[in-house]
């Protein structure tokens, strides 16, 4: 049996044990408070400097003569993500354009911050004191991705899109879709010093009454544009007209890749290169490909002449570009000079183009 001495010394040791036993367990709650305590902490300072540089850009833009309105900011979203909600969001300029947009949300992930996801709700109301505009859809989302080296991407899908535009001829020009997708990125192997943007939009199922009158028929119609705007980087930003005009004194350009406008038995495919002249004009060399436009010509033109030029485009009409339908036939291109539209050496008769801006 032990001592009296020997179980004096013992209980020290099993005191210790247990003091170690119980920090083991309460060690991982303590750490897992700590983390939440700090992870809370962190989150609100984020916040903070959110809110801090919304102020800053706001008075930025609004001493360049750009007036943002976010009605009812609020930030929220805690724990993991940042979420900047507007009940509206408004903008005015000092050139007099403006335009409104219904309730807003952007949000962005906590670990994930570079990647910047934007919902809007309708309706859209917009103008600039000539031409007006308004639309609305059952669903518009954006994405922007950064990765440090500035933007890498932008997209934009909309769901059911229908716009007015009211101010820009006799009669408003009305167009609808089933679904528009968008997306923007720098060009990966762009040459030039300024930069260039790579463009793709595809509509699924848009209609417009103008075309219905042209065409003849309600058919949907599917687009897809491939196009790259070159010599953008360094914009500075101001009244589109000044952007648009800087842009064509840097020498910019709107390569066509490709516009594909397929409804019904109609199709046409475009590929070229458009720039704007120093009258503000269009400028630059389009290539026509079609198949099935017979009708709509002699739709314009009258069914006596329109056969008339239906014979002469055949005649001059070649084979389609590699990779393209085999009912497509390529037509003769069209050249933007001068005001004018030249079919080969011959202009359009009674047909100038006016400035754009």
């Amino acid at each position: 049996m032990a001592t009296s001495e020997e179980k004096h010394e013992e209980m020290p040791q099993e005191k210790r044990s247990r003091r170690a036993s119980r920090f083991w367990l309460l060690a991982p709650f303590t750490l897992l408070a700590l983390v939440v305590v700090a992870w809370s902490v962190g989150w609100f300072l984020i916040r903070d400097q959110v809110e801090t540089r919304i102020d800053r850009a706001l008075a930025r833009e609004a001493s360049l003569g750009r007036n943002w309105e976010c009605a009812g900011r609020d930030i929220a979203g805690f724990p993991f993500r940042i979420e900047i909600n507007c009940a509206s969001l408004t903008f005015e300029s000092s050139d007099g354009m403006n335009l409104s947009l219904g309730s807003s949300r952007a949000l962005a992930q906590i670990y994930q911050p570079r990647h910047l996801i934007v919902e809007v709700s309708g309706p859209m109301r917009g103008g600039d004191g000539r031409a007006s505009v308004e639309g609305d859809w059952s669903s518009l989302r954006a994405s922007v991705k950064e990765l440090g080296r500035g933007t890498e991407q932008v997209s934009l899908v909309a769901l059911e899109p229908r716009v007015t535009v009211t101010g820009v001829g006799p009669v408003p020009v009305e167009g609808a879709s089933d679904r528009i997708d968008a997306y923007a990125r720098p060009s990966p192997n762009a040459a030039g010093e300024r930069g260039s943007v790579d463009i793709v939009v595809r509509a699924v199922n848009a209609t417009a009454p103008m075309l219905d009158t042209l065409i003849g028929d309600g058919e949907p119609a599917q687009i897809e544009l491939q196009a790259r705007a070159t010599n953008i980087r360094g914009l500075r930003g101001g009244a589109p007209e000044e952007i648009a005009e800087n842009w064509r004194r840097d020498g910019g350009a709107i390569e066509l890749a490709l516009l594909d406008i397929a409804r019904g038995t109609v199709r046409v495919q475009l590929s070229g290169e458009l720039t704007i002249d120093e009258e503000r004009r269009l400028a630059g060399q389009i290539k026509p490909q079609a198949a099935g436009i017979e009708p709509i010509i002699q739709r314009v033109v009258g069914p006596e002449q329109g056969q008339n030029v239906a014979m002469m485009l055949q005649a001059l009409s070649g084979p389609a570009a590699e990779g393209s339908p085999s009912n497509m036939r390529s037509l003769p291109p069209l050249d933007f000079r001068d005001g004018r539209i030249y079919v080969g050496p011959f202009p359009i008769p009674q047909l100038r183009l006016p400035p754009l801006f």
